[in-house]
C-alpha cells in the first residue's frame, strides 16, 4: 500500500476540501492508500493532457490517463 502523488499536466486544480474557495490549488496532490481525493479545475487549455502517478513504476504499469478536450483537434505536425 503506497501513497501516489498524481500529477494533472496543463493545468492547476484545487483540492475540494473544508475549505471552500480558499482550497489549495496545485498541479499535482498526494493519494494515500485506500483513498480518494476530490478536485476541480477550469478546463480552459484546450488538448491532450497527462494525469498520471509520479512514483515511475506505477506509470510505467499503467496508472496514467489522457485528459483530452473534446473540441480539440491536434494540428498535422503534432499528429
Amino acid at each position: 500500500m503506497m501513497h501516489h502523488p498524481m500529477h494533472l499536466h496543463g493545468h492547476f486544480f484545487r483540492v475540494v476540501n473544508k475549505e471552500g474557495e480558499n482550497s489549495p490549488l496545485k498541479h499535482t496532490v498526494d493519494v494515500a492508500p485506500s483513498s480518494e481525493v476530490k478536485i476541480e479545475f477550469l478546463a480552459d487549455e484546450p488538448g491532450e493532457w497527462m494525469l498520471h502517478c509520479h512514483n515511475l513504476y506505477h506509470l510505467k504499469a499503467g496508472m496514467a490517463r489522457v485528459v483530452k478536450y473534446s473540441s480539440f483537434t491536434p494540428t498535422p505536425i503534432i499528429q
